[in-house]
């Protein structure tokens, strides 16, 4: 069997790790130009910063994968295509559907869930640190988004603390039905619940597989 130089190997595989981020990053692109068609046909200056706050996160993801290696899976993208359209395109659901934002704050931490550990995995620590770890990370992550909705709010009055829901008699006007600070306090624990819901199935796959190894054994 013919042996290659561990230089010529590991060419090889940088080489093939470019490949592998090359198609990530024309998958972004492509998605961002059809999100561009979509800002085209209903173009107004609330489309455009839905749009390209929607883009800017996709490349934010790939930039964090590619310079921080973290090689997330064609599924983790799928996850933050899902992020970014249900949190910036389809934002003006927040003031016609009021349950929508509580949907978010349940679902995207589940999904944000999965990521983490896809990280925190590389970590010679016990499963139960990282599964630890996780939590702490996204109620963190759920936090600190709590406290930006808070300073748009205060600098820019983006109303994007508290449930409203948009007046018949005209688009600019609004109805609160939830207060500020119970709709901060209510989103945290739904996102807490999200949260705890991924670690609740995490918990049953694991103990599912130890279950089938042993039963191997």
């Amino acid at each position: 069997m013919k042996e290659y130089p561990s230089r010529f190997l590991s060419e090889i595989k940088k080489a093939e790790i470019l490949r592998k981020y090359r198609k990530k990053r024309i998958a972004i692109l492509v998605i961002s130009f059809f999100v561009l068609i979509i800002l085209y046909m209903f173009k107004n200056y609330s489309s455009l910063l839905r749009t390209f706050s929607a883009i800017g996160f996709l490349l934010l993801f790939y930039l964090i994968d590619h310079l921080f290696d973290a090689d997330f899976s064609p599924v983790h993208y799928v996850f933050a295509v899902i992020i970014a359209v249900s949190s910036f395109l389809l934002s003006p659901l927040y003031y016609i559907y009021p349950n929508y934002d509580k949907i978010q704050h349940l679902v995207q931490p589940v999904l944000i869930s999965f990521v983490v550990m896809h990280l925190v995995s590389r970590l010679k620590i016990r499963i139960r640190w990282k599964l630890a770890f996780v939590f702490f990370i996204v109620i963190g992550f759920i936090g600190l988004h709590e406290i930006g909705e808070y300073v748009l709010d205060y600098f820019f009055d983006l109303k994007l603390q508290g449930v409203f829901l948009r007046n018949l008699q005209g688009l600019e006007k609004y109805d609160i039905l939830l207060d500020r600070l119970d709709d901060t306090m209510i989103d945290m624990t739904f996102g807490v619940a999200g949260t705890l819901i991924y670690l609740f199935i995490s918990t049953i796959f694991i103990l599912r597989k130890k279950f089938e190894i042993r039963r191997e054994l």
